[in-house]
């Protein structure tokens, strides 16, 4: 276990917290130049796309194809959204009396939470100065404002990274407990379960006469998606509903990264600039990028945030269609480490920090003005 010092957590307080103050002022500064007018309040900025969903869940639950909400065409997708995001969202609710400040508080702590135990994690393997450079590469990685937003992507990190620093340090009851929860968060949370068995065997050095029974609690890490699958069966009648929903509303099939690499050109060739760079381009870029450093943490870190990383990449690009591709990447921690490890020149740490920097404020414009975020 690492034990912080005071001056490491009054410096990752510090990180967080600069990161969320300057994120949220530039958010209002965009909004004005891009609208040519001034927000009633910091919700009507950050409250966009799938975050009206989570709030919606948060108040109704899930609604049932009977009920009268549910034939209005935007909520009839909703069983997509993992419930555990707008369960804690409505708990705050109960404190704040607002469920679009509650999503932003419930964010906003888990982010905080993401940076604490990142800097953890990377702390059991390197030096300080690699731990820092990862929560900083992670804070202003291009689509880390999703962190701040009313979004899954905070408190999905903030409980797998969690997961794995308390399996790294063989605390096995609380890596299970938080990867159900983060199961029970995002789909994704399922590569948790063979991610942490392996790891679990790789500090068993894959003897099975060191096999304990604490290995029992990985197991139920799948009650994550077990416990979705019934609210999907509830209301729907089947606990597949929310893939069907995937393929019909979004086009998402379980394919392969190459018919996502078709879908993009298609759009770079027969669609507007705008459309061309959100969908074509910066898709490309993400993909690629990502299976770089994917790559990397297989051969600079422990197996198992490297089978982490590679299924993580693979789920996002093998979909049939690139979308959101770079506000999935953020997801994959390791990336962040092996970017600590990688830009050990100056010249390399500089140029990811500025490229990082201005694509951040580039995509947060976007999204502030409610734009398709990237």
């Amino acid at each position: 276990m690492v034990k912080l010092s005071k001056k490491e957590v009054f410096t990752l307080l510090g990180i967080s917290f600069s990161c969320i103050i300057i994120t949220v002022l530039f958010s209002i500064v965009a909004f004005q130049l891009g609208t040519d007018s001034v927000p009633n309040s910091i919700k009507e900025i950050w409250t966009r796309w799938d975050a009206y969903h989570y709030i919606f869940i948060a108040q109704n639950w899930y609604p049932k194809p009977d009920d009268q909400i549910f034939k209005e065409k935007e909520n009839a997708f909703l069983i997509a959204f993992f419930p555990f995001y707008p369960i804690l969202v409505r708990g705050f609710f109960f404190i704040v009396k607002n469920y679009e400040l509650s999503s932003l508080i419930v964010s906003n702590i888990s982010y905080i939470f993401s940076v604490f135990y990142l800097y953890k994690l990377v702390r059991l393997d390197f030096k300080q100065k690699s731990a820092l450079l990862s929560i900083i590469y992670f804070s202003v990685f291009p689509t880390a404002y999703f962190l701040h937003a009313g979004y899954t992507e905070g408190l999905f990190l903030a409980l797998t990274i969690a997961s794995f620093y308390y399996a790294r340090n063989s605390k096995w009851m609380l890596a299970g407990v938080l990867g159900m929860l983060a199961l029970f968060t995002r789909i994704t949370g399922i590569i948790l379960f063979p991610s942490l068995i392996i790891e679990y065997f790789n500090q068993k050095k894959f003897k099975f006469k060191n096999i304990r029974k604490e290995i029992l609690w990985l197991a139920i890490i799948p009650l994550g998606l077990v416990a979705y699958m019934y609210i999907n069966f509830e209301t729907f009648g089947s606990p597949f509903q929310f893939l069907n929903v995937q393929r019909e509303h979004w086009g998402m099939n379980i394919l392969t990264p190459a018919e996502g690499a078709i879908d993009s050109s298609n759009v770079i060739r027969d669609h507007p600039p705008y459309f061309k760079m959100a969908n074509g381009f910066m898709q490309y870029f993400f993909v690629f990028t990502g299976l770089i450093l994917v790559v990397y943490s297989f051969l600079r870190m422990r197996l198992s945030y490297g089978v982490y990383s590679l299924i993580t990449w693979w789920i996002i690009t093998a979909t049939g269609r690139w979308i959101s591709v770079p506000r999935f990447t953020l997801v994959i921690f390791p990336i962040f480490i092996a970017l600590s490890i990688f830009s050990d020149r100056e010249e390399i740490h500089f140029a990811t920090i500025f490229t990082s920097i201005m694509l951040y404020a580039l995509f947060l414009a976007h999204f502030v003005k409610g734009n398709w975020a990237f």
